[in-house]
């Protein structure tokens, strides 16, 4: 409780400034002990960050009736009240992440019709009731990663016509589907992600650092602008797996374990601007793979096992004939056999490609197998990282 007269002054003060013109507040742990903010109908963003609270007084935000924005995070709230946040009608913007919430009541926003983002993430949620989101009509962005759900049912945000981003990265979602009328972007990274269907629209959709072994399956994939599919073990493509993603803007196909790519896999990306392959085993690919690629502005093709005449093949027929932009290699002088305007390659002594032949001991070779197994190690350590982040979090708080 607010004790002290210094205390109670300070709040007069704070209140006189309220109703005086619109302000904005930053308050400290004790402050959110005082049950009342009468008087604060100009107070329109309060901020309540890492002040270690582990609780929402009942009816603690009456009196702000024009707050549009809440920060409630990285505190220590384990459990609300549909009492906790009634109050805040004219609410727009609320963060509740990095908390340590387990549960959510299900008339906890229900006040809130003019929610437009709303921040979960780093939190321990399993699931959420169903209804939980059905008055929030304006929701636009809710950021739901970090937490404990093993599953996700698109069902929660069936009546958000309005939804431009969903991110439920860092769960351990294996199977995935996603349905909505329209989704700006659907963010999924490091999520152990196997397999993913979306129906409906969706524009973009950030899927780095899981456990695919195949493109996801979106009927409307025409809608796609940007895929970013990097860091999954995707291998190499077969067939024409992109023929109906003809609006990419932006492609990662980096660290894939990709050997080659097929002739006729970008045929359809005429509109594309952005290519990533890096981080893979490609020795040479044929030329006329980009024969369609008439808007490419950026190609990074860095950290392959390019052949050296390849390379300067690739170099003087595609990426500077376009002008293309690109980055070169960090590999150290002594594991390669040349650069191509500062892209590592190697040579072949002969017509048969030492990386391409089995049975070859060249050291190369070797090399080639002992970068990607480091490949191969790092992206098993970047998932089991999340856990033991989460762990180290938990321990946190506690301590």
């Amino acid at each position: 409780m607010l004790t002290s007269s210094l205390e109670h002054r300070r709040y007069a003060s704070a209140v006189d400034t309220f109703r005086s013109a619109d302000a904005h507040m930053r308050l400290l742990a004790g402050d959110i002990e005082k049950p009342q903010f009468e008087g604060a109908s100009n107070l329109m963003s309060l901020f309540l960050g890492l002040n270690r609270l582990k609780d929402i007084p009942k009816n603690i935000f009456l009196g702000a009736d024009n707050l549009a924005t809440l920060h409630l995070h990285g505190n220590q709230l384990k459990h609300l009240s549909n009492h906790s946040l009634h109050a805040l009608k004219e609410l727009k913007e609320l963060s509740l992440a990095d908390n340590i919430i387990e549960q959510l009541p299900l008339g906890l926003f229900g006040g809130m019709r003019k929610l437009m983002d709303l921040n979960l993430a780093g939190n321990r949620l399993a699931a959420l009731p169903r209804g939980i989101f059905d008055k929030n009509l304006n929701l636009t962005r809710i950021n739901l990663a970090r937490n404990r759900f093993t599953a996700f049912e698109s069902e929660l945000l069936k009546l958000q016509p309005r939804l431009s981003l969903l991110d439920i990265s860092g769960n351990i979602i294996q199977e995935l589907t996603l349905n909505f009328s329209l989704l700006e972007l659907a963010v999924a990274h490091s999520c152990d992600l196997r397999r993913l269907t979306v129906y409906g629209i969706v524009r973009e959709l950030d899927l780095h650092n899981n456990s695919l072994r195949e493109l996801p399956h979106i009927p409307q994939a025409v809608n796609v602008t940007s895929l970013d599919l990097s860091q999954n073990p995707l291998g190499n493509l077969q067939g024409n797996p992109l023929r109906r993603f003809t609006a990419l803007l932006r492609l990662n196909l980096s660290t894939t374990n990709a050997h080659e790519l097929p002739e006729g896999l970008l045929k359809k990306q005429t509109s594309l601007q952005m290519l990533d392959i890096s981080g893979n085993s490609m020795y040479s690919l044929k030329i006329t793979l980009f024969d369609s690629l008439k808007a490419l502005q950026y190609f990074y093709f860095q950290q392959n096992n390019w052949n050296c005449d390849f390379l300067q093949l690739l170099m003087s027929s595609f990426v500077k004939r376009k002008d293309l932009s690109f980055m070169e290699d960090i590999t150290a002088p002594e594991l390669v056999d040349d650069y191509v305007d500062g892209i590592a390659c190697w040579y072949e002594s002969d017509k048969t490609s030492k990386k391409c032949d089995a049975s070859s001991s060249d050291a190369a070779l070797e090399l080639s197998v002992v970068r990607n197994e480091i490949k191969a190690f790092t992206e098993v350590v970047e998932k089991k990282f999340i856990k033991v982040y989460r762990m180290l979090e938990e321990m946190k708080m506690k301590l």
